[in-house]
């Protein structure tokens, strides 16, 4: 199988591309639900229990060594992140960041997230006409990781910078990569001095079997808590306003019931989340340790297999309607954060945000409109469906 050629197209303007990957996610469920790509040289596999199935079985289909490094983002090391670990080092490693992301803890949070937030939207209303990824929705996740890291706030724009080169397919990356590790390595320094508050205090005093974490640990736990603890919220915060430019009425249904809005959030999530649908999420791929069955085809040990969450979320065996946007689907059992071991630690951080934002602007706007002049622009990035610039003119 080739795929098709809009997928590598990122200038294809962001709506009409989501909907050529629907469309091609919902015939290659019904036609080809598990096949073998040769350009990646992968299997993809599209329909929901699959992709559940892929991502909850570890014994057979592993995490490690399922990455290639070159290409992902963060430090060239030769100790693995957590990502591309099995159990048991990933359960031991994943408790140290338990406390530090659970749902209470991060509850506890909502105040100085609604302040952030209040702050940011006094300076976008007081314009009317706004960049929306500019001036809200890189900000508002970055302050709120770097706060949860002990890293300065007012430095959000640098960091921001450094965390777009890292993710994107440019030649800037190796750059970012060198800045970001010189900076963390000083930020490790600083607290085996001087002990903080903050979550890279607590990594620097943990111990796995005895043992403290490694540099290499430690450096690779910074890029991937400060990565994963605002790319997701930028990406949905921008692909929010996409969801409700195209449908209104849903906008309005939030104003008048703010009760929705945890439901709105997950089916923003569902609809269109911050990631594509080709073979090049590396996170998301998975080896076969043996020779497996799945969706009638014969894969093979060593061989690389790679989920799509998109084409999950539009199961119709699981969503009933699921190119219906409905902000009161329940059950909404979306793909977007995972299943299984690696489900995303963040969630709870991301859907807190996205959260407070939303109702903030339910409660402070009563229109949204994708300004007519100028379109939404991509992201330039190969794994991620997010906005790069997204013009908003707010009533």
């Amino acid at each position: 199988m080739r795929l098709p050629a809009f997928i590598d197209d990122l200038s294809i303007e962001p709506r009409v591309y989501h909907e050529q990957l629907r469309e091609w996610c919902r015939s290659m469920r019904a036609s080809h639900p598990v096949v073998f790509d040769d350009e990646s040289k992968s299997w993809l596999v599209f329909r929901y229990e699959d992709v559940v199935r892929v991502q909850s079985d570890y014994a057979t289909f592993s995490s490690e060594r399922s990455l290639n490094r070159d290409r992902r983002p963060g430090p060239r090391r030769d100790q693995p992140s957590i990502i591309e670990l099995d159990p048991p080092r990933h359960r031991q490693m994943r408790s140290l960041l338990t406390a530090s992301f659970s749902a209470r803890t991060i509850a506890e949070m909502a105040p100085q997230i609604e302040h952030i937030v209040d702050e940011l939207l006094d300076e976008v209303l007081a314009r009317k006409r706004v960049d929306w990824m500019d001036s809200f929705a890189n900000p508002l996740p970055v302050m709120v990781i770097s706060d949860m890291l002990g890293m300065p706030r007012e430095k959000w724009r640098q960091f921001k910078a450094w965390n777009d080169a890292l993710t994107s397919d440019d030649e800037e990356a190796e750059q970012a990569n060198k800045l970001f590790t010189e900076y963390f390595e000083r930020s490790i320094e600083e607290r085996r001095r001087e002990p903080r508050q903050d979550i890279l205090s607590l990594l620097i005093n943990s111990e796995v079997d005895g043992e403290h974490l490694s540099h290499d640990e430690l450096i690779g736990f910074c890029f991937t808590l400060f990565i994963a603890g605002n790319i997701t919220t930028t990406n949905i915060l921008g692909n929010a306003f996409l969801c409700f430019d195209a449908h209104p009425e849903t906008f309005q249904r939030l104003r008048g019931q703010p009760e929705l809005v945890p439901s709105a959030v997950e089916e923003i999530l569902r609809y269109m989340p911050p990631f594509r649908a080709g073979p090049n999420d590396l996170v998301l791929g998975r080896v076969a340790k043996r020779d497996v069955e799945i969706g009638g085809e014969q894969i093979q040990a060593g061989e690389y297999v790679q989920i799509n969450r998109l084409s999950a979320n539009f199961d119709e065996q699981i969503f009933p309607n699921p190119e219906h946007f409905d902000i009161e689907r329940n059950p909404n059992r979306h793909q977007s954060f995972g299943h299984g071991i690696h489900f995303c630690i963040g969630a709870p951080l991301a859907r807190l945000e996205t959260k407070i934002a939303l109702t903030k602007l339910a409660q402070r706007i009563k229109a949204i409109h994708i300004a007519e002049d100028e379109l939404p622009e991509q992201v330039r990035n190969s794994l991620l469906f997010g906005m790069k610039r997204l013009f908003v003119e707010l009533s």
